[in-house]
């Protein structure tokens, strides 16, 4: 097929994957998700924090629209998790919220600055490590506060959740824009990590999903540049879900920062579909769609010190595969001491990986 052929066939999956987007978005709920409601004796209850650069949501009380701000602002919700809850799932609240089967929000308030560091530093002398959520491309506000508080609620890690929520369209339609937003997003990313890891007992792990991984890169790769590299030297962990970033880009990214301090953990899968498209619409491959039986895969891993995890027998939420992360939540307790201890005997360092859902175990790719 020749190039004007190729780029004929592109634009119509591209036609075809709109058109079952926005048949989901009929579905999509709005941000009075968001509005307090009653929870129930017996479920639990994950807080989640917020810095974001949206503007307020006009008249939703304390949600945040898609428009873009020039300054942070900061929340806190209490979601309440229902003891019917499935892993990975979010039960979506009905017209008529029922805190038995649905999530729920049960307190909601904007916070300044000082009650942000003070929320997220918790009581005095009961220090926890923190998780920073970035998401991904097409999510509206409160999508990515409910998932965030699947993930928290999965995990069991008693790791404090924050989300960072920059302005995504949260439309199907709206790639550009949302690379447009992300990339005028590094300043708030940058300001929140430094909050972050300037806790007495910092230790924070990073999570960024799809275009959130390339904002992740972009910032730290700019924090770099700026002589901030302490900054990064203090995060615990750097884990790019589905990254949806063009490999040369990822290249140009980890020259300029170097090796993490810990191995860099790329979450992969050859058979995403969205990411599979924007290759077939860019003309360039997506680091999150890697092949990890690829030598040059390997190459790369070695060269950056990093660890690519293939997580495609993990079950998929969405029809494109490109949400598998919110999975892996659940595995963590079992898992995660291949990622903490160095010196365990079964640490997982750089290198390609397997991940097995019959084990929650990373195992080497062999040659």
């Amino acid at each position: 097929m020749n190039r004007i052929g190729q780029a004929c066939a592109a634009r119509w999956i591209l036609i075809a994957l709109v058109i079952v987007a926005l048949g989901a978005c009929t579905s999509r709920s709005g941000p009075e998700v968001l509005q307090p409601s009653g929870g129930v004796r017996g479920s639990k209850t994950v807080t989640v924090f917020v810095a974001t650069l949206r503007t307020p949501e006009a008249g939703a009380g304390v949600a945040f629209s898609a428009g873009q701000s020039q300054t942070l602002s900061y929340a806190r919700y209490a979601i309440s998790i229902p003891s019917t809850h499935r892993p990975a799932a979010i039960e979506w609240p009905s017209d008529s919220p029922n805190p038995a089967t649905d999530f729920v929000t049960v307190e909601a308030a904007r916070l300044s600055e000082a009650e942000f560091r003070a929320g997220v530093d918790g009581a005095k002398g009961h220090c926890r490590p923190s998780r920073l959520y970035v998401h991904g491309f097409n999510n509206s506000f409160q999508e990515t506060v409910y998932r965030l508080a699947q993930v928290a609620a999965d995990a069991h890690d008693d790791r404090v959740a924050v989300l960072f929520a920059w302005p995504s369209k949260a439309n199907p339609l709206g790639y550009d824009a949302d690379r447009a937003a992300a990339a005028a997003s590094t300043d708030g990313l940058a300001r929140t990590i430094e909050m972050l890891v300037e806790r007495p007992c910092a230790h924070l792990t990073l999570l960024a999903h799809s275009m959130g991984g390339w904002l992740t890169m972009e910032t730290l790769a700019k924090m770099s540049r700026e002589r901030r590299r302490a900054v990064l030297d203090r995060l615990s962990n750097v884990v790019l879900a589905a990254p949806d970033i063009d490999a040369n880009d990822m290249v140009r990214q980890l020259e300029i920062i170097g090796r993490f301090s810990r191995p860099l953990t790329v979450l992969v899968s050859s058979d995403d579909s969205a990411l599979n498209l924007a290759r077939l619409i860019s003309g360039r491959p997506r680091v999150g769609s890697d092949d990890v039986r690829d030598p040059r895969v390997r190459a790369a891993a070695k060269r950056f010190g990093a660890r690519v995890v293939d997580i495609s027998e993990l079950e998929a939420s969405d029809g494109f595969k490109h949400g598998r992360f919110a999975a892996m939540a659940a595995f963590y307790l079992k898992f995660h001491e291949q990622l903490e201890n160095p010196s365990g005997p079964h640490y997982a360092g750089p290198g390609v990986f397997m991940f097995k859902v019959s084990t929650s175990t990373f195992e080497p790719v062999e040659r």
